[in-house]
């Protein structure tokens, strides 16, 4: 691979992926809304301007991720669904030989017991579409569902707010009431979905991959982690009065570090220790749980 295309190269995934790609020698098209973008793309309106030249992948690493609102279930399907039509047009523009898709485990309809979110299941939508358009070319298809993504600069709090508290209040050594845990959760840092993202596409892997951290731990068990690496005191209590953290089912499938032969690099405990030495935690929080 010397040419691939970033959709979403801003985002945190997508920050992470041009990164590792670059330090592999690729040459890096970002496509997106924002002024730099080589290629203007807008996944609610397409493609706008000259597309020239050629490129070996495409990697789609944009989505809509709002409320289930009206208004905001509109914004997930036009973004997520219809909008992964112009990343699948874009491909076939550009003569890419694969399209690698940056899903999500709630896309699987027996993930959550309380069903599926217009996130989920809009992005289910954009895989079905894109592999419905690619198929009328040579083009490979393949789609990794993530489980929790975080990372070392504190962006994911925007969608992982425990996962931000667990920072925030281990680096401030603060006592922390937590509602009960009825199952585990799977953590992914992003630099690790982005090494899995490359690998699949030099892997020839094509369909829908699920993505599983091997390392499963309760809510409560994260807390514990982060309070172990930073280790400022402070405890951890739980509250049974409230609402506990529900149960999820994960995919009994084959897991994509499996099929690809590869053991996770970044354990929770190393994901937390990267934090803590970059100096980020402040970025972490908010601490509005009592």
């Amino acid at each position: 691979m010397n040419t691939a295309v970033v959709t979403g190269s801003r985002s945190m995934l997508g920050r992470s992926l041009c990164a590792l790609l670059r330090e592999r020698g690729v040459d890096v098209i970002e496509a997106g809304r924002h002024e730099d973008a080589a290629i203007r793309l807008n996944l609610a309106d397409g493609v706008t301007g000259e597309v020239e030249g050629t490129a070996d992948a495409i990697f789609h690493c944009a989505a809509s991720l709002v409320a289930d609102t009206p208004d905001g279930v509109r914004e997930n399907q036009q973004v997520n669904a219809t909008g992964s039509l112009a990343v699948a047009e874009l491909a076939e523009r550009l003569g890419c030989r694969v399209l690698i898709n940056a899903g999500t485990l709630s896309s699987n309809p027996e993930f959550d017991p309380r069903g599926r979110n217009s996130y989920g299941l809009t992005k289910a939508h954009g895989e079905e579409l894109m592999d419905w358009f690619l198929a009328r070319t040579e083009a490979r298809f393949c789609s990794l569902r993530f489980p929790q993504l975080y990372d070392t600069e504190g962006d994911c709090i925007r969608h992982q707010p425990w996962y931000g508290r667990a920072i925030a209040y281990a680096a401030q050594g603060a006592d922390v009431n937590l509602p009960a845990s009825e199952g585990p959760r799977s953590f992914l840092h992003v630099d690790e979905a982005a090494r899995l993202l490359v690998g699949v596409a030099k892997a020839e892997e094509e369909g829908v991959l699920n993505v599983v951290h091997p390392e499963l731990v309760t809510v409560e068990e994260l807390f514990r982690i982060t309070y172990g690496v930073f280790g400022q005191g402070g405890e951890i209590r739980i509250a049974p009065e409230k609402p506990p953290f529900r149960k999820v089912n994960y995919p009994n499938t084959q897991s994509a570090f499996a099929r690809l032969e590869w053991d996770a690099q970044i354990s929770l405990e190393e994901g937390v220790r990267r934090i803590r030495e970059a100096g980020t935690a402040s970025a972490f929080g908010p601490l509005d749980v009592t």
